[in-house]
């Protein structure tokens, strides 16, 4: 189990860096030519201060565990990327876009959060 937990932590790690970045480094309307119409409705500095924070919150789900010190706090980070997922599910929802892929990341991050605590 830990090796699927380690598995799960690094594909959510890389995702929520990779869209981080994303949203750091492009231009709103690159980011929705992309196909994150979720954007829409938010700006610049909005869009810039949610990549910042899917960088740290990627980053405490790894580095606390890794170097086993609070790994406790990679439970919290699990947790705090999939309130994020619950708040993209409802612009997503209001905007009548899919929300499929925010329910299967709201779900590995709670599955990690609980094998993290346990």
């Amino acid at each position: 189990m830990e090796t699927t937990i380690w598995v799960l932590k690094a594909a959510t790690a890389l995702l929520f860096i990779f869209v981080g970045i994303n949203k750091l480094m492009l231009p709103k309307a690159k980011l929705l030519d992309k196909g994150m119409k979720g954007l829409i409705n938010l700006d610049e500095k909005q869009i810039k201060t949610a990549g910042v924070l899917e960088i740290l919150g990627a980053i405490g789900l790894i580095l606390p565990s890794a170097l086993n010190y609070f790994p406790a706090l990679s439970s919290i980070s699990a947790l705090c990327l999939g309130l994020t997922m619950i708040v993209a599910g409802m612009i997503n929802y209001k905007l009548k876009l899919s929300i499929i892929p925010n329910i299967v990341i709201f779900a590995v991050c709670i599955f990690i959060a609980y094998w993290g605590i346990k």
